[in-house]
């Protein structure tokens, strides 16, 4: 998969692309703002998907993210941030944006994500009660398939079979969003 990392923090840019180049099925690319990233596009692209940092010089709010949206001509561009509130999320998605990814989510998972949002084409956003301070929830479309399972009363070898996937990878889901929704268990999802 082609991904193009943009972001204007050097290290973190270099931390990531350093940890995706070491899976083969990864074909890394990166920018530090959304001039570079555009010319990346044009040049190489368009990528199975981008990933965006919100605070980057060149985003002019999210017009930086429409503009690159356009560019990648229709793969997805997911927006990436640490500090971005739900409402610029559910914004962004709005506009577009695949997803909504957070910084400050384990690298691995960050891994797993882009993957189901590429074989996906898109994810789902869930909010959450804004108003009682709980933030927005952001769920892949895998995560919405065991979801549905799981509010099916199915076990995971059910959702597994029914998905014609291995268990060990609706396992691995439902841990990813047992911690997204901050539950224990799947009667609690």
């Amino acid at each position: 998969m082609k991904l193009l990392i943009v972001d204007d923090h050097e290290m973190l840019r270099g931390a990531l692309c350093a940890y995706l180049r070491s899976d083969p099925d990864w074909e890394i690319d990166e920018a530090e703002d959304v001039p570079s990233a555009l010319r990346t596009i044009r040049h190489l692209g368009p990528f199975d998907i981008v990933l965006l940092d919100f605070h980057l010089p060149g985003m002019d709010g999210l017009d930086g993210l429409r503009e690159v949206i356009a560019a990648n001509e229709g793969k997805p561009v997911a927006l990436f941030s640490g500090t971005a509130s739900a409402t610029v999320a559910s914004t962004a998605l709005r506009c577009g944006a695949a997803a909504f990814l957070s910084k400050s989510m384990p690298v691995e998972e960050l891994r797993i994500e882009l993957t189901n949002i590429v074989s996906a084409k898109g994810s789902t956003w869930v909010p959450g009660n804004e108003a009682a301070g709980t933030p927005a929830v952001q769920l892949t479309p895998r995560q919405e398939q065991v979801l549905q399972g799981i509010k099916a009363g199915q076990s995971s070898r059910e959702i597994a079979r029914r998905l014609d996937l291995q268990e060990t990878t609706v396992k691995m889901t439902m841990k990813l969003l047992f911690a997204k929704l901050q539950v224990q268990d799947q009667p609690a999802a």
